[in-house]
């Protein structure tokens, strides 16, 4: 198959067009970005632009310029169509990092925007993948990167429902790529079942209040977890 190429140049425009707005509010950063897109391409769930870009946006005030909105709504396609292709195609995703803050090793890639995001995407799709995937025993396992490097076992308040030492953290680091393959790979298995469980409730929106009550938006809280 062909692979939609989104190249250096591309993402040297798209950060120039998405950075300034991500640099306060909730909209999300071009790590953000293909982190929250290759969960989107991976799941069973068919998503379109219209479901997607408010989400990437989030609170960015409107452009003044047409031209640069319509430039930065085309890079985020090209992106979208970049990470489902090279997932299908089955090749290693060149992930945007970017140096993690307050880091002892200088350069060292922060991992946490980008699966926070891919998890996150979890949250707005229809269909409960753990609830599916729920008798597939080994379906957790395929996700364990995503979830470490995503905080998916961190307490804001209290001990963490889980830890790892760090050299559990380095090999998650390492698996990551294969883990975001072999998940695609499950739900294009698992497209051949009768049906798929949804969730029940309203969807939390990044920029909706956020449920537990504290008056924050949800990014802001639970949502940054």
């Amino acid at each position: 198959m062909t692979v939609t190429a989104f190249n250096d140049a591309d993402l040297a425009r798209l950060e120039t067009l998405l950075t300034p707005l991500s640099a306060s509010g909730s909209t999300m950063r071009p790590d953000e970005v293909q982190g929250f897109f290759a969960a989107l391409v991976s799941g069973p769930d068919e998503v379109d632009t219209d479901f997607w870009l408010p989400e990437v946006l989030g609170d960015a005030p409107a452009f003044a310029n047409q031209a640069d909105e319509a430039e930065l709504k085309s890079l985020l396609q090209k992106l979208f169509d970049t990470t489902r292709d090279v997932l299908a195609a089955g090749e290693e995703l060149d992930m945007i990092l970017y140096a993690e803050e307050d880091s002892e090793e200088e350069g060292e890639p922060d991992y946490w925007p980008w699966t926070n995001a891919y998890l996150y995407a979890l949250d707005l799709v229809d269909t409960d993948w753990f609830e599916v995937a729920e008798e597939d025993e080994g379906f957790e396992s395929l996700m364990m990167p995503m979830l470490v490097l995503g905080g998916a076992f961190e307490e804001e308040d209290g001990e963490d429902l889980l830890t790892f030492t760090d050299e559990e953290v380095e090999g998650y680091k390492e698996e990551l790529t294969d883990s975001l393959h072999a998940v695609f790979a499950y739900w294009r298995a698992k497209g051949q079942a009768p049906s798929t469980v949804r969730r029940e409730g309203d969807k939390v929106g990044r920029n909706d209040a956020c449920p537990c009550g504290s008056g924050k938006k949800y990014k802001a809280c639970c949502g940054s977890n």
